[in-house]
């Protein structure tokens, strides 16, 4: 099986989610000219993952991908937070940035049961993941809904391990 019967697209294109950057417009125009478009719900609510769903869905019929983080959220530090704040104050004010405007912390979630659950009202032909695997019962959630599961891998080893989760495909990520 090739990556295009795989997928359920005409080209064997992925188009890369952008957490943060981009909706489901582009998603859609990936998918409806031959691709597989890609939703990033790292920075997603729940609702807002069924909402940009139910989006592409009506734009398009063809396959997409949802895409999430597996990553362990860093813990939040002071410290650290003043620190790269007071680095970054110089130009800040060169460039006219209230330094008090700028967000703390990090919006990028990783993957939960509940953001899972966004899906099964109308589950996508593929769902993606960076930085490893979601916990078992997660990565279960997402097979009883029939879709494809794709994750990247920056090491052969890691790879090896995807390989060994029975994930449908593995993108090689530098």
């Amino acid at each position: 099986m090739d990556l295009r019967e795989l997928l359920g697209t005409e080209l064997p294109i992925i188009q890369a989610p952008m957490a943060g950057v981009q909706g489901s417009a582009l998603a859609v125009a990936v998918s409806n000219s031959g691709g597989l478009g890609s939703l990033p719900c790292a920075v997603l609510d729940p609702q807002t993952i069924g909402e940009q769903i139910k989006a592409i869905k009506a734009q398009t019929s063809r396959p997409f991908n949802v895409n999430f983080f597996c990553h362990a959220a860093p813990a939040p530090d002071s410290d650290r937070e003043a620190a790269w704040r007071a680095a970054l104050s110089p130009y800040y004010r060169e460039l006219g940035i209230d330094a008090e405007s700028v967000p703390t912390g990090t919006p990028i979630a990783p993957v939960n049961p509940d953001a899972v659950a966004a899906l099964a009202d109308s589950p996508p032909a593929v769902v993606s993941f960076h930085f490893g695997l979601p916990a078992p019962d997660v990565l279960q959630q997402v097979r009883a809904l029939g879709c494809r599961i794709v994750s990247s891998a920056t090491t052969v080893d890691e790879a090896r391990w995807l390989e060994a989760q029975g994930v449908d495909a593995i993108i090689a990520q530098g």
